[in-house]
């Protein structure tokens, strides 16, 4: 073999792995293209885009325009949804109008407008007008003892237009006045089957008769939460008072006086928040006067005793205490488990802690970094369960 042959041997076994390897990395290199192609880039998946849809809908981006509406036009008249235009306006000034109907009919109508801004945004004034139909409303009689099993049903229509002034000197901090002009009309329900019995006998004052109120009321409070939609720390310290007038003389005069405690505890940077939060409203009628039926302080929906049916129980006062242990298992979901007790009297003297209903249980929020977008929870107590659907918190 000459030189010349041997040399050339010599170069194509050295070569040849370096060859091999390279076109092994040319192929790997191909087949990774070709999987990018069919696999894609990464998105968020349908919850995050229902969040993200929500977060950039005209209330929340901060831009104007159409919107649908989901929510409650009255508690008890079933799920709810309609439409809404919201205008930004200079200073920050806004106009909203909503439309939405229930599943049982109820429907309502609301528009809203801020002025713009005063005193270098310390002074807010908001004005409102809303027409409210609600179908069906329960009553179930007064008292902590009413039972479960009898109830009337009413029509419920109030109008309104109202204009509240709020200033707030400081970020924690704010007190507002406000006078509303509330005109109700209401009716009870006759039964749609000729076989069905007739509505029970009880004392239901106000329904029937035609109401027309001058409302007075001025709120004061101390609220360092990051924002009233959602926050996961801060507390609420809260006192309103308001005087109903009825023009028309009419004996349904009335004061109300109402206290709120909310307080948030952050745990592991945030990532699980005890919640707590007391509420009482003392209703104060005039000699000789009642509080209606429509306008009593009450317990059971889906804010107050979660597993009691709407307006469950109903008086002159009421005291309600709820607890909540929530966690944040994703950025867009927080899980809590609640327990709720509350209970209504005629006389303030009357509330006997042993008699306080309570229910308990679990529930999931969809929420933004301010908002709350939906809540799902199901509650149990000892007349049942109950499945809530809500927009906001329930505080």
């Amino acid at each position: 073999m000459s030189r010349v042959t041997a040399l050339v041997l010599l170069l194509l076994l050295v070569a040849s792995p370096s060859a091999a390897q390279s076109t092994r990395q040319e192929a790997i290199a191909e087949a990774q293209a070709e999987k990018a192609k069919r696999v894609g880039t990464e998105g968020p998946n349908p919850a995050e885009r229902v969040i993200v849809r929500v977060m950039n809908s005209p209330l929340f981006s901060g831009e104007g325009g159409a919107y649908p509406w989901f929510g409650s036009v009255y508690g008890g008249s079933g799920f709810s949804a309609g439409a809404g235009y919201l205008r930004r306006l200079p200073r920050g000034a806004s106009a909203n109008a909503v439309a939405g109907i229930s599943m049982n009919s109820s429907h309502l109508l609301e528009g809203r407008f801020t002025a713009p801004e005063l005193w270098r945004g310390a002074l807010r004034l908001d004005g409102v007008a809303r027409y409210l139909s609600a179908k069906e409303v329960d009553f179930y009689g007064f008292g902590a003892d009413s039972t479960g099993d009898e109830d009337i049903e009413y029509d419920f229509r109030p109008v309104e237009v109202g204009l509240d002034a709020t200033v707030q000197p400081l970020r924690w901090f704010y007190a507002g006045a406000g006078y509303t002009r509330l005109g109700i009309r209401s009716n009870l329900d006759e039964p749609n089957d000729p076989d069905d019995e007739p509505a029970p006998e009880m004392a239901a004052p106000g329904i029937g008769e035609p109401l027309d109120y001058n409302v007075l009321r001025a709120t004061a409070a101390i609220d360092w939460r990051t924002g009233p939609g959602y926050s996961t720390r801060g507390g609420l310290y809260r006192v309103s008072l308001s005087r109903h007038d009825e023009s028309a003389q009419r004996r349904y005069s009335f004061n109300t006086t109402e206290w709120e405690v909310v307080q948030l505890a952050p745990l592991v940077r945030e990532q699980f928040v005890l919640a707590f939060r007391g509420l009482a409203t003392f209703t104060s009628p005039d000699a000789g006067h009642a509080v209606p039926v429509m306008l009593s302080p009450f317990l059971g929906n889906g804010s107050t005793l979660r597993s009691f049916a709407n307006h469950r129980f109903t008086d002159r006062h009421r005291v309600l205490l709820t607890g909540e242990y929530r966690w944040r298992p994703s950025r867009y979901l927080d899980m809590a488990v609640f327990l709720d007790a509350g209970q209504v009297a005629a006389e303030r003297r009357a509330f006997r802690l042993a008699a306080f209903e309570t229910s308990w249980g679990l529930g999931a929020r969809f929420h933004g970094p301010t908002f709350n977008a939906l809540r799902v929870e199901v509650a149990r107590g000892r007349e049942g369960m109950r499945l809530i659907l809500g927009g906001a918190q329930a505080f």
